[in-house]
């Protein structure tokens, strides 16, 4: 039996001897139990789990650091003594670890911009249908972005000492684009491309030529910028694209857009983000500067009941409830198109699939430079979009946004909402990848 046991045990005799003298001193036909080496398992209390619970989502709430200094002097305070080594057991044990985590604005959960987000949400899945979640109208996602001359990928070689250092603001380019997702014919078999003729990108440092006719470097290989950019007259501004854009050239932009759109695809819903050249109203709304009576016109104009009591601060009120009224201009242009638009919530990039697009053609320029000047950047660009921006790309960020969509749509019940004020047509989202 010894060679037996040893055969698929592979144990010393010794071994097997002892644990086969076991056996036969014992009648039952088992093994002597043997103790459980190395430490038990820690099992923190629930009293210091609740307590670290709230106060780190306490903190995080209102965008605190914490450290664990911070907390054993929290525990100290509510009686509890712990070391540094035992803070740790405890918190990886609960499941939190000391990093960056996943970044975000301190009112994206803010009671407003959660309720604005259900209502977005409520848009976008009214559009979804069956199992695989199909467009009925087809979706369409512009947005606007920029890639500097020395646009770098965040990863490199990290010399011993550990810093690196960035490249700093410099000469971009403005890109604006825009991506539609719809059935293809009558099956549910979805494809995503770039809206034809969507593209554009330009050196908002390029100026109509002067008087004597000159032009600069390269001015003839510039030419597809729109007339619109041309003639913005907007100082450059090498930080971002917001700098660099104006009610006036979004609109021309959209409008274009809108058109090519509707005899493609016909009518579509469009998403954006909610950037102020979005938002142009069709009418001034009235503020703090304006007078009271262009105020009380303004509301008689509206067909808005008040009482001739209220003063000038109550009328303003009066006019922030009702602004609604007045459309803005891009939602009037794209309603001559039988288009619909909707605007993603503020500080939600991870629903607009277009922010991956940016990562992938910017990432191209990052991987091909250094770069001589823009005009290299923009040629990189283009051929990047051309080559890199396919219909399976395009749905897999589109389905990546979708599922952050519903992930939001499950859990908003039970969000934790913070106490912040917010202004839900305030919004000035970076590029982000999703």
């Amino acid at each position: 039996m010894q060679k037996e046991v040893k055969i698929y045990k592979d144990l010393a005799d010794i071994q097997i001897g002892s644990v086969v003298s076991d056996w036969y001193n014992r009648s039952d036909d088992t093994f002597t139990p043997h103790k459980v080496l190395g430490r038990p398992k820690f099992q923190p209390d629930e009293n210091v789990s609740e307590l670290l619970r709230t106060k780190i989502l306490d903190a995080n709430k209102k965008a605190e650091q914490l450290s664990t200094v911070i907390l054993r002097q929290y525990l100290l305070e509510q009686g509890y003594n712990f070391s540094k080594w035992k803070l740790l057991r405890v918190l990886h044990r609960l499941g939190y670890y000391f990093g960056q985590g996943e970044r975000r604005n301190i009112l994206h959960e803010s009671p407003n911009n959660v309720a604005y987000r259900c209502r977005y949400l409520r848009f976008r899945f009214a559009n979804l249908e069956g199992k695989n979640d199909v467009p009925r109208r087809p979706e369409v996602f512009l947005d606007e972005s920029y890639c500097h001359l020395h646009h770098t990928s965040r990863n490199t070689w990290v010399p011993h000492q550990g810093v690196v250092l960035a490249p700093g603001h410099g000469p971009l380019v403005v890109i604006f684009g825009a991506i539609i997702v719809f059935r293809n014919g009558s099956s549910n078999k979805l494809h995503g491309e770039l809206v034809p003729n969507s593209v554009h990108i330009w050196d908002p440092t390029i100026k109509p030529p002067g008087n004597r006719g000159r032009k600069r470097n390269n001015a003839d290989e510039w030419d597809n910028i729109p007339d619109v950019v041309k003639d913005a007259n907007i100082m450059p501004n090498q930080v971002d694209y917001h700098g660099n854009f104006n009610a006036e050239i979004f609109e021309d932009l959209f409008s274009t857009l809108c058109k090519a759109l509707y005899e493609k695809y016909g009518p579509v819903n469009i998403h954006m983000d909610g950037a102020s050249y979005h938002k142009r109203r069709v009418e001034n709304i009235p503020t703090s500067n304006t007078k009271k009576q262009e105020i009380i016109d303004w509301l008689n104009a509206h067909n808005i009941v008040f009482s001739d009591e209220l003063r000038r601060p109550e009328l303003l009120e009066l006019v922030q409830m009702n602004k609604e009224k007045v459309t803005f201009a891009c939602v009037k242009i794209a309603k001559q198109y039988e288009h619909e638009v909707s605007f993603t919530p503020p500080y939600h990039c991870e629903l607009q699939p277009i922010e991956g697009i940016w990562s992938v053609v910017k990432g191209e320029v990052a991987h091909s430079g250094p770069h001589p000047n823009l005009l290299s950047v923009r040629n990189t660009l283009l051929n990047a979009f051309k080559k890199k921006i396919t219909s399976q790309v395009i749905i897999g960020f589109w389905r990546r946004a979708l599922k952050n969509a519903k992930e939001y749509l499950e859990f908003d019940d039970n969000a934790q909402l913070m106490d912040e004020d917010f202004d839900e047509y305030d919004n000035s989202d970076e590029d982000c990848v999703i």
